[in-house]
């Protein structure tokens, strides 16, 4: 059988720059020797989730170019381009979640449905969009789960406190009645 001919919008590997290479790299690694915990296992599971936390918590970030001063180099971290073709399902749904939703970037709902599925991918500016929410998730989960966190208690009461954060924020007001009105309309 011939290999399927398939384009994948997500096709490439990704690179976090600077400041944000430096945060994914805290967020992906372990913070208790003994039992090897981390937050996140790879950097692209920080890449799937980034987004939404950056546009739920309305944080967009510029990217970065903060160097080694060792190296002169910008720090960098790198999900494979065969991850990301590998998570490209959830990345294009996420990333149409956020052209659907992001009334501020586009207020005109047709053209907010453009983006999101006709005319995907064909503006730049709708990939920068997508990915200064990326980083601005990244700046958001590093502040909510790492920052000032010395022991492993204090990955756990910070991780904690960020879900607790998270269900005030967004999961209390949503009611069965609410789900219901949108899946009707």
């Amino acid at each position: 059988m011939p290999k399927e001919n398939r384009t994948y919008f997500f096709d490439r590997q990704y690179r976090f720059y600077g400041s944000h290479a430096l945060r994914v790299d805290a967020l992906t690694a372990v913070f208790d020797s003994a039992s090897k915990a981390q937050l996140f296992r790879r950097n692209l599971d920080v890449y799937i989730n980034a987004p939404l936390i950056g546009f739920l918590y309305g944080r967009m970030a510029d990217r970065d170019d903060t160097r080694n001063p060792s190296t002169n180099q910008v720090y960098d971290e790198n999900i494979m381009g065969e991850q990301v073709i590998h998570a490209q399902e959830e990345l294009l749904f996420h990333f149409r979640l956020i052209m659907l939703l992001d009334t501020v970037y586009e207020p005109n709902g047709e053209e907010r449905i453009d983006k999101a599925f006709r005319h995907m991918g064909k503006n730049s500016a709708d990939m920068e969009r997508f990915d200064s929410y990326v980083r601005g998730g990244v700046d958001i989960l590093y502040e909510k789960l790492i920052e000032g966190s010395s022991s492993a208690d204090d990955y756990i009461n910070k991780l904690y406190e960020f879900l607790e954060d998270f269900q005030d924020r967004f999961n209390d007001q949503v009611t069965g009645d609410i789900i219901l009105k949108l899946c009707s309309k």
